[in-house]
């Protein structure tokens, strides 16, 4: 892959990505670090933070640039997303997915509930989602969802499977820094879901058409 790759949008997340895996590091999947380095301090620190992913990732041994030319597919770049970011679409994505489950949890007293485990947004997301095209049976099928329960968690957890499914089969290098994010059950179910698949490509297009909606700065990521 030539070097005009550095002068694509989501250049700059993809180097983050190699140089600094342990940036969004859920601190659950750190086993054996010294003990004269606490974690916390560790992650403070761009330096010590930077060791603490290379000590995380010993025995990847994929080169980085596996991880560059994923950026070259436009699903894959779902993966280079700020974490943060990421999450929020997990959220809208699992929102859409339950329809009208949401809207009618507000009208109940575990709105309390529903909040802390989509967030704000997404709650409020939840009319526009009801007048969205519906998920097909075979899209719902592979995140798990043709007998879905409207519990935010489980909503949550198929937005992360929907993830997953639209960036793909992507190198194990990129799947390993994906699986050090936080919180970590969320994306141990995206990653499990990153593989080739017939439905793939529409759980891209509703990933996209959700970023559209609500992240216009990534949308242009996946034109």
């Amino acid at each position: 892959m030539s070097d005009e790759w550095l002068d694509a949008p989501w250049a700059r997340a993809v180097i983050c990505c190699i140089a600094d895996p342990a940036a969004d590091i859920d601190s659950t999947m750190v086993h054996g670090w010294p003990e004269g380095m606490p974690l916390d301090i560790a992650q403070a620190d761009p330096f010590s933070r930077v060791r603490l992913g290379r000590w995380l990732l010993r025995e990847e041994s994929e080169q980085p640039s596996t991880i560059i030319s994923a950026g070259a597919a436009r699903r894959s770049r779902l993966a280079f997303l700020p974490a943060p970011d990421a999450v929020q679409l997990m959220r809208l994505a699992g929102v859409w997915v339950g329809a009208s489950g949401p809207a009618g949890l507000l009208r109940t007293s575990d709105i309390a509930a529903v909040c802390a485990a989509l967030g704000e947004e997404a709650v409020a997301f939840a009319p526009q989602a009801e007048l969205l095209p519906r998920p097909t049976a075979a899209l719902m099928s592979r995140i798990v969802a043709s007998d879905i329960s409207p519990a935010p968690t489980v909503l949550l957890h198929c937005g992360a499977a929907m993830f997953g499914l639209a960036i793909g089969a992507i190198p194990q290098m990129l799947r390993a820094r994906l699986g050090l994010r936080r919180p970590a059950p969320i994306w141990t179910t995206a990653v499990e879901a990153c593989r080739d698949d017939t439905t793939g490509e529409e759980a891209f297009c509703a990933m996209r058409r959700l970023a559209r909606k609500t992240m216009a700065t990534w949308s242009l990521w996946f034109s």
